[in-house]
């Protein structure tokens, strides 16, 4: 286990040489140490880095929310067609079932008729094959009694 290092002022600071009181303290406070290292700048260049930094940081930040929410948009729109698209489907359904259920009754009845069609001309084609055939029996039979 390691033990954090102590605090140990950087070589530029100085300890006061008397006691601060009340009357030293307002005159003249404690100065805090100056940083020597050149990670510590002014402020001026402080306050530029920072903003530079900050609006660096804000353009990215900006981009991802900018990707979340049209995300966030994208998912509330495709559930919102979903929905549209059940309640649609459902009126359509209540609308044209009967329409669907009439028509159905109706091609029925049509192809009823068209069976009834199709036995017809069988029918009429197998008489007309008799008459045919009655026809040449007759004129066999006229020709033998008027010969």
């Amino acid at each position: 286990m390691t033990h954090p290092q102590p605090f140990l002022p950087s070589p530029s600071f100085e300890f006061p040489t008397q006691p601060y009181t009340e009357s030293t303290w307002s005159s003249n406070p404690p100065s805090m140490p100056k940083p020597t290292s050149p990670k510590h700048q002014s402020k001026d260049s402080l306050q530029s880095v920072t903003k530079k930094e900050m609006e660096k940081l804000f353009a990215g930040q900006r981009e991802e929310m900018e990707q979340l929410l049209s995300d966030q948009a994208n998912v509330i729109l495709e559930a919102v067609d979903e929905l549209v698209e059940k309640k649609m489907d459902k009126k359509l359904d209540e609308k044209f079932n009967p329409v669907i259920t009439k028509l159905d009754a109706v091609l029925k009845e049509f192809q009823d008729h068209r069976d009834e069609d199709i036995a017809g001309a069988e029918q009429l084609r197998r008489h007309d094959d008799q008459l045919q055939d009655h026809a040449v029996r007759i004129k066999a039979l006229e020709a033998i009694r008027n010969p």
